[in-house]
């Protein structure tokens, strides 16, 4: 066998090799889709335009990688060494040159077009619903214009209606990323970046963060709920109220003690002395579904594990270990779960 009948054949496997674990990769992910939030499965007028988006891209692309290997194979098989004939050499071909750069000159053309196209679809219209989102190691805090509240990790936003936010960061760079129904932005300290999302579909979305950020990067998601305009109106309202007065014997005693430990310094929960603003505000913790940027669940038993010992949840998280016997965590526990 000579050596170039050897680099043929080597060079076939390669391609085939390549093309099995393309395959396999694809496939791969799609069994992953039903496992996490997929920009396939949209639920909002901004992840469908960019999902048409990828689509078009990768037919246009695929129709490329055929036809680059078509010809690979035809150029590789055509004129290859054989025994009765010497492979003859050639010098450049202006023609073919000139088509070989004006056709991918098109289809960066084409594509261009298309995305100017999505992006342009992506503007915000006149009055839209406004909210604000900062980031910070390693959780969400959002407020919404004109509200005078705060709330962590969980966005409530109408259904088919139009909303717009204002993204920043308070420490690094962070990644705002809600697959099924909005792209990605970045979060920059010292900078408002926005993005406008148009929630179609009813129903609950995971946010992550996309940027790496630090220890925790993994352990930063956030929820959005995509709700009717009446469940809407009635959350935002609830949420617009100060909090509730405790009315468990054990409750009361959990406002009492939590008034006067550390937590007053990072916590607000208005209509009380807590006014800190370093952590998430706590004013209607009960009515979230996680805590921890979705780490936990919001129950009594994880909010208890989370308030005992933050560092065996999400070491490295900036919440700090407040020595407290269990008794205190259980009222400190039952006055959180008041607040609705």
């Amino acid at each position: 066998m000579t050596a170039d009948a050897s680099s043929f054949r080597h060079a076939r496997r390669v391609i085939v090799l390549r093309a099995g674990f393309l395959a396999l990769l694809a496939a791969g992910l799609a069994g992953c889709a039903s496992q996490s939030p997929s920009v396939f499965r949209t639920g909002g007028a901004s992840a469908h335009d960019i999902a048409v988006l990828t689509y078009t891209m990768f037919g246009i692309l695929s129709a490329v990688l055929i036809t680059v290997w078509s010809l690979l194979a035809w150029v590789l098989i055509r004129y290859r060494e054989r025994p009765d004939r010497e492979p003859s050499q050639s010098h450049g071909n202006t023609t073919v040159e000139v088509v070989w750069t004006a056709i991918p000159a098109v289809i960066v053309a084409v594509l261009f077009a298309f995305t100017l196209q999505t992006t342009g679809r992506l503007t915000a219209p006149a009055d839209p619903v406004k909210f604000t989102v900062t980031g910070h190691q390693w959780w969400w805090q959002v407020s919404y214009a004109g509200a005078g509240f705060q709330t962590a990790n969980e966005i409530h936003i109408p259904a088919n209606q139009t909303v717009t936010a204002d993204l920043l960061s308070a420490d690094v760079i962070h990644g705002f990323w809600v697959p099924q129904i909005a792209g990605k932005v970045q979060l920059l300290p010292a900078h408002v970046n926005h993005i406008t999302i148009l929630p179609v579909v009813p129903g609950t979305y995971l946010g992550v963060c996309a940027n790496f950020c630090g220890k925790q990067h993994a352990k930063m998601h956030f929820l959005v709920f995509v709700e009717p305009s009446a469940q809407f109106s009635a959350w935002f309202a609830n949420q617009m109220r100060p909090a509730v007065k405790p009315v468990g014997a054990q409750a009361i005693a959990g406002a009492a003690a939590i008034a006067s430990l550390p937590c007053a310094s990072c916590h607000t929960i208005r209509g009380t002395t807590l006014h800190g603003t370093y952590g998430p505000d706590l004013t209607h913790l009960a009515s979230r579904t996680t805590i921890a940027a979705v780490t936990l669940k919001n129950t009594p038993a994880d909010l208890t594990r989370w308030i005992t010992d933050p560092q065996a949840v999400k070491p490295g998280t900036l919440m700090p270990l407040v020595p407290v016997t269990p008794q205190t965590v259980a009222e400190i526990v039952a006055y959180l779960g008041e607040l609705r």
